[in-house]
């Protein structure tokens, strides 16, 4: 069922650095940094990561590379996960282990697994999508807490190395022709990660920040039938791919005051998906609200986490 609301205004208050970062980035574009660097224990959300922090800004690009595969393995905020991976291999650890946190590399992006308790049944996975030039790959991500606060889902972690001619829209999104690399690469892994350790296909989840909340955008209009539920806060997106959009559960969050991601982009995409008969999407705007502390104040939405749960792909 469609809802619309705004929620009232409460948030944390940006940092000097958060403020000197924005302003110092901030390139007019499309593509927007996001929530920071999550810190450590008793962060917003719930749970043990951070809140958003020092942030940046920029614009939107066409740059496209990639290059070779290399692996490792850390583990942390579990038990055992296994042995470490061979250096040609390309993909995650095994699966067998107890629950735990995972790393290793693919095409020289660091990516990240959290891995729940075997529960006997397949567990569904959620997929976070970074702000700008944050690190997500550690064992105290917000959104770990937060899901697994309500039943055991895995969530993984991967990362979008800045471009080199653009910053800040290193997921890409609606305003490219193609998927670039980096998302490409976390498709492909998260395919890995699916079949490895047999998550549930049909309870795909996204959640994207910022420049992360593009790559949502990007997503839902390039694989409609793929993601049983998406959240995007404070993403950018051009007016276009409406009736795609429209095939999955989404929740579209922004602050009003946004100064890096123009609200009315949000606004705009929210009734065009309506228009398309959209029957599944949401959108929450925070009255008086700047980028980070939008973000931050979405983490915290009452329902939200239950909700994204609650789809199925059919």
């Amino acid at each position: 069922m469609t809802n619309a609301r705004a929620a009232g205004t409460s948030s944390a208050t940006l940092t000097i650095a958060a403020l000197l970062a924005i302003a110092a980035g901030h390139v007019q574009g499309c593509a927007s940094d996001g929530g920071g660097s999550q810190g450590g224990s008793g962060g917003v959300g719930g749970g043990s990561g951070g809140s958003a922090g020092a942030t940046s800004s920029g614009a939107t690009g066409g740059s496209h590379a990639s290059g070779g595969s290399s692996t490792s393995r850390d583990a942390g905020g579990g038990g055992d996960v296994g042995d470490s991976l061979s250096s040609d291999d390309a993909g995650p650890p095994d699966s067998g282990q107890e629950a735990g946190f995972i790393t290793w590399t693919y095409n020289d992006k660091e990516m990240g697994l959290y891995l729940p308790a075997p529960t006997g049944k397949p567990v569904p996975v959620a997929m976070y999508l970074h702000a700008c030039q944050n690190d997500n790959v550690y064992a105290g991500s917000w959104l770990i807490d937060a899901l697994n606060a309500i039943e055991p889902c895995a969530v993984f972690l991967p990362t979008a190395p800045p471009a080199i001619d653009f910053t800040c829209a290193d997921w890409g999104g609606t305003y490219d022709q193609e998927l670039r690399p980096n998302m490409v690469d976390a498709l492909a892994v998260l395919d890995q990660v699916i079949e490895r350790y047999g998550f549930d296909s049909k309870r795909q989840y996204l959640y994207g920040e910022s420049m992360g909340g593009e790559g949502v955008f990007r997503l839902l209009v390039d694989f409609p039938g793929r993601f049983a539920g998406a959240v995007s806060a404070a993403g950018y997106t051009l007016d276009k791919g409406a009736s795609e959009m429209a095939r999955t559960p989404l929740w579209i969050f922004h602050g009003s005051d946004d100064s890096i991601s123009p609200v009315e982009n949000d606004r705009a995409i929210y009734q065009s998906i309506l228009a398309a008969d959209g029957t599944e999407v949401r959108y929450t705007e925070y009255p008086g609200l700047d980028h980070v502390p939008a973000i931050e104040q979405a983490r915290t939405e009452p329902g939200l986490i239950d909700w994204l749960l609650a789809q199925r792909r059919r």
